[in-house]
């Protein structure tokens, strides 16, 4: 064979040629050896002290926190179908006790609101004298009734929403702390 114009033997050739296999080889068996060793070292690394997969563990984990997500989701969605039903829930009570006649000082005749945030509902009024009881139920809508309110009643309303506000304050305090 003739290379760069001289002529080489081809048995030279095939010696260099079955060298350079063989320092492959070498080579590539310590390549597999350092391989191994190194995965050997890993796998003890992945362990933890029960023995089990760290890799394992961590696709554990992820699927404990996609769960997670989950129910925090459907908590918040629940939550914010609460917080709408809410506002039509009975927030505002007020009472309050009043003479309905001059001769009667025993103040037992009474009247009470019942409201929600917007200030819907009811006010009760109980008025009591010596020969009988009378109750009157007015609904609300907005504060106003399509019935004419006395002043106990308007100060039942009143007293509902003060109490109301009055408790929100101190929660909103409480909560600042």
């Amino acid at each position: 064979m003739e290379l760069f114009g001289k002529m080489i033997p081809s048995e030279l050739i095939l010696f260099y040629g079955g060298l350079l296999l063989l320092i492959l080889l070498i080579v590539s068996v310590c390549g597999l050896a350092i391989a191994i060793k190194a995965n050997r070292k890993m796998k003890k690394v992945l362990r933890d002290a029960d023995g089990y997969d760290i890799a394992d563990a961590i696709v554990n984990y992820y699927q404990k926190c996609t769960d997670i997500m989950n129910h925090y989701a459907e908590a918040e969605s629940r939550l914010e179908e609460l917080e709408r039903e809410m506002g039509s829930c009975i927030k505002k009570v007020g009472a309050i006790r009043y003479n309905a006649f001059e001769g009667n000082n025993a103040r037992l005749s009474f009247a009470a609101a019942v409201l929600d945030d917007d200030d819907t509902g009811f006010v009760l009024n109980g008025v009591y004298s010596r020969g009988q009881t009378a109750t009157y139920l007015k609904p609300l809508t907005k504060g106003k009734s399509t019935f004419e309110l006395s002043e106990e009643e308007e100060e039942a309303i009143k007293t509902a929403q003060f109490n109301y506000e009055k408790k929100r304050q101190i929660r909103l305090t409480e909560n600042l702390k």
